[in-house]
């Protein structure tokens, strides 16, 4: 996802003046701080191999270049990991079948069971070590989704629909996608106190969907490092999955200059918005949610990229509420495992929301992704995972 997400203790207004044209103010991404008292966890799933990019006198090579860069990359593209095993029909079946995906067995420790998560760190790194595996060294962490299987997801369970995340909840018994993260390893903090948690029970499966990237010429090895703070007692919190190409691959086509990418649906799940987090990819300005039933903005997550950056919005937006004219200039990077300059002036940064809005079931959710792209792409994502107190 540059992936997803989250949750941390500053928020951005809900809403613009309508019509004013401002800049975003100065913005800095919160640091990871775990709070005393509160249990921290560190665990590794994988590894995995990403093949080496083909090179450019390769004839596939024009295939292989992303929207990420200019060079062309090895890929491990929507590879699903599953604690436990795979369903052998997962990439043969029904409308899984045209995305290509590939499915392997992994075990997939959690961080603790019957608990409450609070805050997730996520990060991907060379096989073996702590060396955050980024823009400078050749690779890159597209998106990784974190599924549970024993429940059903709110926006696309199993018996909701015909497409991708669908079936997976199908063929496995539950699809839940409770965090994602994109290259930006956007840091998770449902509330620093411990007050809000995602509960874990024992027995619990995970799943992993992810994407990533080698524009080296050698195969990289690596896995995935997630740090997780806990407690055994919190308010749970509901995970809602909102995305500009609901339940299918993320992934929608625009056109060069200003687009504004949106997706709504019903309000199933009532309760209080506790955090918001979005993800996008670069020439990307923000990614916005709005109750249009209450004519509210709830959260406008603004990219950040490093100041003079090339994949910044290359024009404005309207400066309309939920649409802001720029994208933020960050100059440090709040993930302690990696610095601003590892991104190489791509997007770095989603702001989090903690908004506190009272959403109603029947309510009308509507996500908009905003760009300003140089040349339009066919695979921009615009995604946010929502948290709801019930």
């Amino acid at each position: 996802m540059s992936a997803a997400v989250f949750l941390a203790v500053l928020a951005l207004l809900a809403a613009l003046a309508p019509g004013v044209a401002s800049a975003q103010p100065s913005y800095e991404p919160p640091v990871w701080k775990p709070a005393p008292g509160q249990n921290v966890t560190t665990v590794r799933w994988g590894p995995m191999t990403i093949p080496a990019a083909p090179s450019m006198e390769d004839p596939m090579a024009s295939a292989a270049m992303p929207d990420h860069g200019a060079m062309p990359a090895g890929e491990l593209d929507n590879q699903i990991a599953l604690d436990g095993g795979c369903n052998p029909l997962l990439s043969t079946w029904g409308p899984v079948s045209p995305y290509k995906v590939s499915c392997i067995p992994m075990s997939i420790p959690k961080p603790c069971d019957d608990c409450y998560i609070t805050g997730i760190l996520p990060d991907l790194v060379k096989k073996g070590t702590d060396t955050s595996v980024n823009m400078n060294n050749g690779g890159m962490l597209h998106h990784v989704v974190l599924m549970n299987l024993n429940r059903q997801d709110a926006t696309c369970p199993a018996w909701g629909g015909f497409k991708p995340i669908n079936w997976l909840g199908l063929l496995n018994g539950g699809n839940e996608r409770f965090f994602a993260a994109g290259n930006e390893r956007t840091i998770a903090q449902l509330n620093t106190a411990g007050t809000y948690g995602y509960r874990v029970n024992k027995g619990d499966r995970w799943g992993l969907i992810y994407h990533l990237m080698n524009y080296t010429q050698q195969p990289m090895d690596v896995e995935f490092k997630f740090t997780f703070t806990w407690v055994r007692k919190a308010t749970p919190v509901d995970p809602v999955w909102l995305d500009i190409d609901q339940c299918s691959d993320s992934e929608k086509k625009i056109p060069a200059g200003y687009s504004d990418l949106e997706w709504s649906t019903p309000v199933l799940r009532g309760g209080t918005l506790v955090g918001v987090g979005g993800h996008a990819h670069d020439h990307s300005i923000a990614v916005s949610l709005e109750n249009v039933t209450k004519k509210k903005f709830s959260c406008v997550s603004v990219a950040g990229y490093a100041p003079g950056s090339t994949s910044a919005p290359s024009g404005p937006g309207p400066g309309t509420p939920g649409h802001p004219v720029k994208a933020n200039t960050v100059t440090t990077d709040g993930h302690p495992g990696t610095s601003l300059d590892a991104y190489m002036g791509s997007v770095s940064d989603f702001s989090p929301c903690t908004p506190m809005d009272q959403w109603d079931v029947g309510d009308t959710a509507r996500i908009h992704a905003t760009y300003y792209h140089p040349t339009g792409v066919d695979d921009a994502m615009g995604i946010m995972v929502a948290y709801l107190k019930r």
